[in-house]
């Protein structure tokens, strides 16, 4: 990516217009325009303005990058409320900065993390049923027995995933693409515990699955989420095979044990057909006189932050392949702020390749 391919992610990320990022640097956005085509270089005073405007280090501004990953039209899907063109040129923005660095830490250290697609997937499904069971035989693959995913996100990074965090957007829940060897879901910030899990198997879902003709895949990613977290043989067990009331004490057990919503285990009950369709719909509408369809009780704990670019950035500090600028930069952080989270003790990391 070139310095002018930077300018324009990182504008793009923050959501300004060639206008609004004009002004900043107090340049023409003709001029702004000229700098991202590479058709005029800005000089050293307008780097350090760019810098500060667009929230990066200088150093990351600059630096060469061996990787270009153009985001091909229709290949990420979104869940999504609803998106502006805008908006989704920023999270398109923000997944390419996020994935570069992801990958120049992963060439730099040379510990490169492939997913691996489990034997029978991706897996063509045509009826509910065969979502139910391409969950059960993923988890069989995956030698989780039937028992609750402790860390999904964990999990998935293990897997060899890439799992990023796109802060400072709320008009959407989580995509997922592929570049390459590599399978990648990234989430807003903010979600809940219960609500991230089922983010990321939804997520899944979308890497694994194959609807059929005339089947309404984000249906099919629900019922796939809802059945990889709580597979038919624990909701019975929790649930017996037939029920006309579950209360919500019973609920809030249930999605502190599983990490399952106390929404989406209504809705898993209904699609196993432990209560009927009234009763599903009954308890719907009491979630919703309660406020419950916007925010349940046990909401306030958060979900699980992934780990694998930070754990190989600060490896390779450690091991002396990075400075501690390059860490900072790879982080998306400036040199204070690396020193303000970090404390003192990352001032003794002494690189032998300097990056």
């Amino acid at each position: 990516m070139t310095i002018g391919e930077r300018i324009r992610v990182r504008r793009k990320c923050l959501g300004l217009s060639l206008r609004d990022m004009a002004q900043k640097i107090e340049r023409s956005h003709t001029t702004v325009d000229k700098f991202e085509k590479g058709l005029l270089v800005p000089d050293s005073g307008v780097l350090i303005r760019l810098s500060e405007v667009l929230e990066i280090p200088l150093a990351a501004l600059l630096r060469p990058s061996r990787h270009t990953h153009e985001i091909p039209d229709g290949q990420i899907s979104f869940r999504t409320k609803k998106i502006s063109g805008k908006e989704r040129m920023r999270i398109e923005a923000e997944t390419k900065d996020w994935l570069e660095r992801y990958l120049s830490i992963e060439e730099l250290s040379g510990i490169r993390r492939i997913f691996e697609m489990p034997a029978g997937f991706p897996r063509e499904v045509s009826c509910y049923d065969e979502v139910e069971q391409a969950a059960d035989v993923l988890r069989k693959a995956w030698v989780l027995g039937d028992h609750p995913v402790d860390n999904l996100t964990s999990l998935l990074e293990d897997k060899g995933m890439k799992i990023g965090i796109i802060r400072g957007i709320t008009k959407f829940d989580a995509l997922c693409t592929r570049f390459g060897d590599d399978l990648v879901i990234l989430m807003r910030d903010g979600l809940s515990y219960a609500r991230q899990r089922f983010t990321l198997a939804h997520e899944l879902g979308h890497c694994l699955l194959i609807p059929g003709d005339g089947m309404d895949h984000e249906k099919v990613m629900h019922r796939f989420a809802g059945a990889f977290l709580v597979p038919s043989t624990r909701a019975f067990f929790e649930l017996g095979s037939s029920r006309r009331q579950i209360s919500v004490h019973e609920l809030a057990l249930l999605k502190e044990k599983y990490g399952l919503s106390m929404s989406a285990w209504i809705y898993r009950a209904s699609d196993l057909g432990i209560i009927s369709a009234d009763t599903h719909t009954r308890m719907r509408k009491e979630f919703s006189v309660l406020g419950w369809n916007r925010k349940e009780p046990g909401d306030e704990k958060a979900g699980d932050d992934p780990v694998s670019l930070e754990s190989l950035v600060y490896r390779s500090l450690a091991e002396g392949i990075i400075s501690v600028s390059k860490a900072a930069e790879l982080l998306n952080q400036n040199i204070a702020e690396f020193y303000v989270l970090n404390g003192d003790a990352s001032r003794d990391s002494t690189a032998t390749v300097c990056h």
